[in-house]
């Protein structure tokens, strides 16, 4: 470098990278920052980058560059440095050699998934045994550089890289400079970046639905092979992490390409479609990717959509976003009678008035923790068009309670201020459902005794639950028969005794939904109300074997697992009308006794 070029680099760049491993089909952005060398204020400038795979050479002749690739040894997930062959012909003298590895990778391949028919499938997509499923991986025109020691081949040039299936198995480098405005001459050094190799996401891990059969009531076959889908609909419960709590010191068991959040949404989007829910209930869905993802990409589903987000905003990557409860209905087969957005920070405000003067100012600090539960009434349509005489409601709250463990009494006072509002929407014969994170145990908390007891006597103490006394300015008691779909699974004879394993049987509830730090938990419920609503179905449970030791995970991409529910409306309610709903349930501060 002369001197006259050197006096013009008045930049230096910074590129870090968000992990380390890139993932087929995910978008790989890494983040560059550009400051001036005297100052850290940067003159005008823009960036160039450029993408690079390793030049890919010939498995056999090592020296010449690779210029097809047997796609039969990716369909059967051999190694991909195998796959390259510097010519056709290269190939075809190694064919018999080539063939026997196939067969034995098939063999391996049949034997885990113990399906051959999917595993022909994906040979013969590949263009297998007749013309190898050759493709051709290298042109020309291509751009080749040499640095650290290897020869690279140029494969794009924006800040952002999806990797596709040709970079499988190879390091990629990112390079960026910064760049006079209208000269258009460098302002800084190049600075480059490898990364590991590229690698494939796993394949999903299908959950499939349980079907439940209820001892006491058993099903007439002949009337339920005749009935419509009209009395019926599926309902599925899931807090998706969202990504603001996402950090790496918090899931250090989780990989960082895994924790990433263009690696997560897609994972989460597939789980959730492939469930085919008619009602999704969502929790902890940053306002952002609610706007930019899930709201557009389930709106082309069919979906639509309620969202609530939670008034505490946190600032991150240049914005202020919070998170909140999202709830997606088929709009073919339900349509919105009413919703009701309630914000528990506002009916606790009656609480507060109801402390001692000297007290209001904690119980406030105590009790306002910025949660929220969305709750929306729906009315059952056909095609989107009404049923005719009996049009079916169900009443859907979708909630997230406070998280931590050390303010019980916040977690009761949110969960009695819902139920008490519920409960005036129950008198209009309404059926009931509530879906959420509670952030309470089963049988041992006070919040999860109050929604299936409908009662509960807590003895107040400075020491433990209830430091400011607030029980006793509570409303504890409910006429809802609620209780929690999953507990239908330990009352069914048709389940497996492998699946009523996955129940804690004196809870009632699974043995966990939750898993953080290495510690599992029961946080996650649907309940719903059992004198309108049967239980028909429920989504398979998880086990220490099929999650780990740790959520999330390249599998799993939320710490929690989704919970989900077949229900029918039951044959006596079907008779009954309703009433209309009440304007506002929260209008009075449903807490105060």
């Amino acid at each position: 470098m002369g001197l006259q070029e050197s006096e013009t680099l008045t930049c230096q760049v910074n590129v870090t990278l968000p992990y380390t491993t890139p993932v087929v089909g995910v978008k790989f952005k890494p983040a560059v920052r550009v400051k001036g060398i005297t100052s850290l204020l940067a003159p005008q400038h823009n960036k160039k980058f450029s993408w690079y795979r390793e030049k890919i050479t010939c498995s056999v002749h090592h020296l010449q560059p690779a210029t097809i690739q047997c796609m039969s040894c990716v369909a059967l997930d051999m190694p991909v440095r195998e796959s390259y062959y510097c010519s056709k012909q290269c190939l075809l003298d190694l064919w018999p050699q080539h063939k026997a590895r196939h067969c034995l990778a098939a063999e391996s391949v049949s034997k885990a998934s113990n399906d051959c028919y999917s595993l022909m499938g994906r040979l013969r997509s590949s263009g297998s045994w007749t013309d190898f499923g050759i493709g051709s991986i290298f042109a020309e025109s291509e751009t080749l550089v040499e640095q650290e020691g290897k020869t690279w081949i140029k494969v794009g040039s924006s800040e952002t890289y999806v990797p596709s299936m040709d970079d499988f198995g190879f390091c990629l480098m990112f390079e960026s400079l910064a760049i006079d405005c209208s000269l258009g001459f460098p302002l800084s050094e190049i600075k480059s970046i490898m990364t590991d190799p590229v690698i494939i996401p796993p394949h999903p891990c299908p959950r499939h639905m349980i079907q439940i059969q209820h001892l006491k009531e058993p099903r007439n076959i002949v009337f339920e092979s005749q009935s419509s889908n009209a009395d019926t609909f599926s309902v599925l419960s899931y807090n998706i992490l969202s990504d603001i709590y996402a950090s790496r010191s918090a899931h250090i068991k989780c990989p960082g390409w895994a924790l990433a959040w263009e690696y997560r949404r897609k994972n989460l989007l597939l789980e959730i479609t492939g469930y085919d829910a008619d009602i999704i209930c969502l929790q902890e869905v940053q306002s952002d990717h609610f706007e930019n993802y899930f709201k557009p990409k389930l709106t082309k589903r069919g979906y639509s959509v309620i969202y609530q987000k939670k008034a505490l905003q946190l600032y991150t990557a240049n914005q202020f976003v919070s998170d909140g409860c999202a709830t997606f209905f088929r709009h073919d087969r339900f349509k919105e009678i009413t919703k009701y957005e309630l914000e528990f920070d506002k009916t606790a405000l009656s609480v507060v008035e109801g402390l001692e003067p000297d007290q209001r100012t904690q119980g406030q600090i105590r009790l306002m923790k910025g949660n929220i539960a969305l709750v929306i009434i729906l009315e059952r349509v056909e095609n989107g068009s009404s049923l005719g005489a009996f049009q079916p409601r169900i009443c859907v709250a979708n909630t997230h309670i406070h998280a931590n463990p050390n303010f019980p009494d916040v977690k009761l006072c949110q969960v009695a201020s819902l139920v008490n509002g519920l409960e005036k929407i129950a008198q209009s014969q309404i059926p009931l459902l509530i879906c959420g994170d509670m952030n309470s145990l089963p049988g041992s908390s006070d919040p999860h005794k109050f929604l299936v007891t409908g009662r509960i006597c807590p003895v107040s103490s400075k020491e433990t639950a209830d430091p400011l006394g607030i029980y006793k300015l509570l409303k504890l008691q409910h006429s809802i028969p609620l209780v929690s779909a999953y507990s239908s699974l330990l009352c069914s004879g048709r389940v497996k005794e492998d699946e009523k394993k996955k129940m804690n049987q004196e809870t009632k509830e699974p043995e966990f939904t939750n898993l953080f730090g290495g510690n599992s938990s029961t946080l996650d419920y649907i309940f719903h109300t059992e004198n309108n609503l049967e239980v028909e179905g429920l989504l398979e449970l998880l086990n220490s074997e099929t999650v780990g030791d740790a959520l999330p995970s390249p599998l799993w991409s939320s710490d929690h697992i989704a919970l989900m529910a077949n229900f029918r409306f039951k044959q006596a309610f079907c008779k009954e009308s309703h009433s209309p709903p009440p304007q506002n349930p929260w209008h009075q501060a449903a807490p105060l006794s």
